[in-house]
């Protein structure tokens, strides 16, 4: 293509489902991938949740290392989250989780 980038095709076979019906989805980190209009709402959808999730937690952790960032330590931070996150699905297997207020995903038509 004497030296142009090469572009993505416009339709193409979804890259979640296989449907026909992909489309070019350009993803927040820069990458380029084919949807369906479901796998795309889809897609969007839990990208923008955890957006929102790591703003809530970045400011929960910023105040947290405000308080104690010295003695536990930013270095075992990512650990302790993990272990948070180990027993958060824990309880949402046992069906312990607290659910109130949860609404369920509803797909396009």
């Amino acid at each position: 293509m004497n030296g142009e980038a090469a572009t993505a095709p416009l339709y193409r076979k979804c890259d979640s489902c296989g449907t026909p019906n992909g489309v070019i989805y350009h993803h927040r980190e820069g990458h380029v991938e084919h949807y369906c209009p479901r796998c795309a709402q889809r897609y969007a959808l839990y990208d923008t949740a955890y957006f929102q999730l790591e703003a809530q937690v970045r400011l929960a952790v910023e105040a947290w290392v405000g308080i104690w960032g010295t003695s536990p330590g930013i270095i075992d931070l990512s650990e302790q989250l993990g272990q948070i996150g180990g027993k958060l699905l824990d309880e949402y297997k046992a069906g312990t989780l607290a659910q109130e207020g949860v609404q369920p995903f509803r797909l396009a038509a």
